[in-house]
């Protein structure tokens, strides 16, 4: 070791022998390390770890979910919810008479239509020693409950929006119908693949007031938003009211014809493409093969933005109340689109053995026009199998007629009161706790409920809006 003597004879600058240095290098050091044991050389056992006390998310939070807060809800007392619809006062026939004569008699006409309640679930545990341990974020099952809360939400607001009733072959699927399926099919505005205008806001809402509706929000992707904010940048150089250095034109609400609409930007509202990998150990096995074939004169409509003539790639996955599969290997139509009415007849085959989890679904996800094999796939069309024992055939014929689009966004307008649309809860979001069978906390946390749209036609969806270059 290196005495004071020793150091009394060093060089005040510090100059030393590579024996001394070599002393010195076996001073303790912090260190990086976080080592798989606790013995070993170096200073690291006596380091203390520094973890902040708040946990941070990084994924979506409350704040995200805006359908599912601002729907109407109201209680539902059966597992089959019924409801009926006043659809006219009376016929047509002319309400003027001649002086003195009996009129024609008018009956109002009444529709009843049913929906049926689904269940949302999830099932969470905590082990018992972990009750017990100093926990770094607070109480674990606290935490854990919260966490199950927030993933239940986020099922919620997507199914909200695509949830279809139709995903399982001969029966009531187990999802409930979202917006995109409730809205009634003639109200629809087609975009055409080009990104959001004002024009298309007035004209939809329009639509709506056509229908007796008087529109009250629109929901929306961030993207569109922030391309049709793009839209207002040269038209509004001063925000009201004015902040001084700042910029930018924030979209709050729109005045429309009918009335102040209120924006809903909605992270859920965006593109799905197809999954890199199977979403669950549960999920089928990946479809056999797909094909594409290309005819003409067919009623297609091939003229959008990005979505024209030329050759599409697709792939398929199959899916069931556990998750979706691997996508199939890609496949293309057999010849290029080079009309506006041709169309392409889609068929998916399973494989001839299809494994312990049966699929119960088909996802087709399709490029944009020449996106080549390896380009990104937009999911365009689902449908329940059409067979499912033994493997063979999944869906016979598609025919795509570009009415959906690769690469695109849904909007969707409406009156957002419980006259027209409502979520019926027949057990709203609870906890129930389950049996101790192991040395460790476990609970369910559900929600039991499904959508309404008592009046289909005051919504309407603007579907293919595209995405600005710029």
């Amino acid at each position: 070791m290196i005495g004071l003597k020793d150091y009394e004879h060093m060089d005040g600058f510090g100059l030393s022998t590579w024996e001394e240095v070599a002393e010195l290098n076996k001073a303790l050091m912090a260190g990086y390390e976080i080592p798989a044991t606790i013995g070993g050389p170096g200073g690291f056992a006596l380091r203390v770890e520094s973890l902040e006390a708040s946990l941070k998310v990084i994924t979506y939070q409350m704040q995200h979910i805006k359908f599912w807060q601002k729907i109407p809800k109201l209680p539902a007392y059966s597992t089959v919810e019924e409801y009926n619809q006043l659809v006219t006062y009376g016929g047509s026939s002319g309400a003027f008479t001649p002086e003195g004569e009996l009129g024609e008699y008018e009956d109002a006409q009444y529709y009843r239509q049913k929906s049926f309640v689904k269940y949302v679930q999830t099932v969470r545990k905590v082990t018992h020693p972990l009750t017990l341990v100093r926990a770094a974020h607070g109480d674990v099952v606290g935490n854990e409950i919260r966490n199950g809360i927030m993933w239940m939400l986020g099922q919620i607001e997507f199914a909200l929006y695509w949830g279809n009733s139709a995903l399982r072959p001969g029966a009531e699927g187990y999802q409930w119908d979202g917006l995109n399926r409730l809205i009634d099919n003639t109200m629809v505005l087609d975009a055409n693949g080009d990104p959001l205008s004002e024009d298309l806001i007035e004209s939809a809402s329009n639509q709506v007031i056509e229908q007796y509706g008087f529109p009250t929000d629109i929901f929306i992707g961030t993207r569109p938003l922030a391309d049709l904010a793009k839209v207002m940048f040269p038209k509004e150089r001063i925000i009201v009211p004015y902040r001084e250095g700042q910029v930018g034109v924030p979209l709050n609400t729109f005045a429309s014809q009918g009335g102040i609409l209120a924006f809903n930007p909605d992270v859920f509202l965006r593109k799905i493409t197809a999954p890199a990998s199977a979403t669950s150990l549960k999920a089928p096995l990946a479809p056999a093969s797909g094909t594409a074939t290309k005819a003409s004169t067919g009623g297609g409509s091939w003229n959008k933005t990005n979505n024209g003539w030329g050759t599409y790639h697709y792939v398929a996955t199959a899916g069931n109340r556990y998750g979706e599969s691997l996508p199939c290997a890609a496949f293309s139509n057999s010849s290029p689109v080079v009309a506006d009415d041709d169309k392409i007849t889609v068929a998916v085959v399973l494989a001839s053995s299809i494994g312990t989890y049966l699929p119960e679904y088909i996802n087709v996800y399709r490029t944009v026009a020449n996106g080549g094999s390896g380009g990104i796939k937009y999911l365009v069309y689902q449908q329940a199998t059409e067979s499912v024992a033994g493997g063979g055939t999944a869906i016979a014929a598609w025919i795509d007629m570009n009415s959906i689009i690769a690469n695109a966004h849904k909007v969707f307008i409406g009156e957002l009161t419980p006259q027209v649309i409502a979520f019926k809860q027949l057990a709203p979001m609870m906890k129930m706790d389950l049996a101790v069978v192991e040395p460790s906390i476990r609970w369910l946390q559900l929600l039991y409920g499904v959508p309404q749209i008592y009046a289909p036609r005051k919504w309407i969806v603007v579907k293919n809006v595209g995405e600005a270059t710029v």
